[in-house]
């Protein structure tokens, strides 16, 4: 059941292909997944086709046809062209090939239109509810879906994870004697362990005796894990039956708000408790898996501005130094 590679293989070729490889065997050498960029890199293998490229060289005049924005494409696919194009150059030039580099001036500034919605903790407990309360499915072959979504939620908003991070759980990786979830492999190929409550490990302990007999923790009736569009799905009607209104496909709130919600109401509680907040975001960044501070840092203004009995303490503290930029996914 287990058939799902850690490493996606993608295919190279043209004038680029061998260090192309090179650059993605070094990468996952250091532990990175790195499937999007190795996706990203035999796109750029296929598009260098139709250039006269010397093997191994990254003209400028290639560069800037290949980050030059498409009709149909937003912003965001573009910068993640750039973003990795951009890597590849670095790492070419400091293999002593001829490449040409270029700078953030060279795209738009990357901004993140979208806003999180962060459910209160009142719609969190609806939302709960109304998935304990779910019936089977006419969406789902599965006569499990019932219970395992409601599940599937409630890890979500507890532990803060992202959806395909709670998808891809195996029963191995939930432990009930510590209270630990062992999350692998997820995004940039990194791995962490996130604790959990006493009340969600009792309440998975009890779903997992009932759970159909499988490696994944949350199983799909194929044997395999589930979509995140089935999740979606669960949601949509959750939020219907919980009251909640939602502003159609891509207008939220959306299953990832579940996540950004989890980190807010950490940060109120922690600072409606008077303790330094500060010391506690390091904390808070590496439980949500992020890269770097800078992504956990905005759920301190996202904070201030949905519970505004603390925002004057937020402010006087920290309003000053956390600067608005993209929540990370």
């Amino acid at each position: 059941m287990l058939n799902k590679p850690i490493y996606q293989a993608h295919t190279f070729v043209g004038p680029l292909a061998g260090v192309c490889e090179k650059f993605i065997a070094e990468r996952r050498g250091t532990g990175l997944q790195d499937n999007v960029m190795s996706k990203q890199m035999s796109a750029l293998c296929r598009f260098s086709l139709d250039f006269n490229l010397d093997p191994g060289t990254l003209p400028e005049d290639f560069i800037r046809t290949w980050i030059t924005k498409k009709s149909h494409e937003t912003e965001t696919n573009r910068r993640q062209r750039y973003l990795s194009v951009r890597r590849l150059a670095q790492y070419m030039i400091r293999m002593g090939c001829s490449a040409f580099c270029p700078e953030k001036e060279d795209v738009a500034k990357h901004t993140c239109a979208f806003t999180p919605y962060i459910f209160t903790h009142d719609e969190i407990r609806r939302l709960l509810s109304a998935a304990d309360t779910a019936e089977n499915s006419k969406f789902s072959s599965s006569p499990h879906y019932h219970f395992i979504m409601p599940m599937v939620l409630r890890t979500l908003y507890c532990c803060g994870l992202r959806v395909s991070e709670a998808l891809h759980l195996l029963v191995s990786d939930v432990d009930f004697e510590r209270n630990l979830l062992a999350v692998r492999e997820s995004k940039l190929g990194k791995s962490r362990y996130v604790p959990m409550s006493m009340e969600l490990s009792g309440k998975l302990a009890r779903y997992a005796v009932l759970r159909p007999d499988s490696d994944w923790f949350f199983p799909a009736p194929d044997g395999g894990f589930y979509t995140s569009d089935s999740v979606y799905d669960f949601f949509r009607r959750t939020l219907s039956r919980a009251g909640i209104s939602h502003g159609g496909r891509g207008k939220g709130p959306r299953v990832h708000d579940i996540r950004h919600t989890f980190a807010v109401h950490s940060l109120q509680r922690f600072a409606a408790s008077g303790r330094n907040v500060t010391a506690f975001l390091p904390k808070l960044s590496a439980y949500l898996g992020h890269d770097t501070m800078r992504y956990t840092e905005p759920y301190v203004r996202m904070t201030a501005e949905v519970y505004p009995e603390i925002s004057e303490l937020l402010q006087q503290k920290y309003g000053s130094l956390i600067p608005q930029v993209e929540v990370q996914e």
